[in-house]
């Protein structure tokens, strides 16, 4: 899938090739995991971003991408098609490389996550949770009309509590 300056591509198995990419990708995002986790992303997290399992969502409604602009990975997304009640997707990841921000990337692949969603049964809107210590994302979410649903979720694998922010799709 393309989108200005992006190609979304699906990833349905990890290769060594492909787990380098992530690796590095997930490396470029030290900021991200150390206010999110209070730490650097590990080998756990490669192997999660490949092998994630949601109990009751059927494994091909589980998705992860690469970011692509001019055929390098600047970023990585994950969706979850079919998200806690019919009609809903969530984006379970969404990072872009710090040296890669600021040029629409995450924007793009935003859209694209919404366009894949819209065009399964599972389009009428779209979450994402935020931990709430990684205080820089909220105004990128909220610009892109996602409001907070007054949900918050408390993880042990995350420094501060999860708050929850939905956006109906139109269509």
């Amino acid at each position: 899938m393309t989108t200005g300056d992006i190609d979304l591509v699906q990833f349905r198995e990890g290769t060594p090739a492909r787990e380098a990419e992530v690796a590095r990708v997930m490396a470029e995002c030290a900021d991200y995991y150390q206010a999110v986790q209070g730490r650097q992303a590990g080998p756990e997290e490669v192997h999660d971003f490949f092998h994630a399992e949601v109990p009751g969502i059927a494994p091909q409604d589980v998705r992860s991408y690469g970011i692509y602009s001019g055929g390098r990975i600047v970023g990585l997304a994950s969706l979850v098609l079919g998200w806690k009640r019919p009609g809903q997707s969530m984006i379970g990841f969404l990072a872009v490389s710090d040296r890669e921000r600021g040029r629409g990337y995450a924007r793009a692949a935003c859209a694209e996550l919404e366009s894949i969603a819209r065009s399964s049964p599972h389009g009428t809107s779209m979450r994402i949770g935020i931990v709430e210590t990684n205080s820089a994302a909220f105004g990128f979410w909220h610009h892109l009309g996602f409001v907070e649903t007054g949900e918050r979720k408390t993880l042990e694998a995350f420094t501060g509590d999860v708050i929850l922010l939905e956006k109906a799709l139109d269509g």
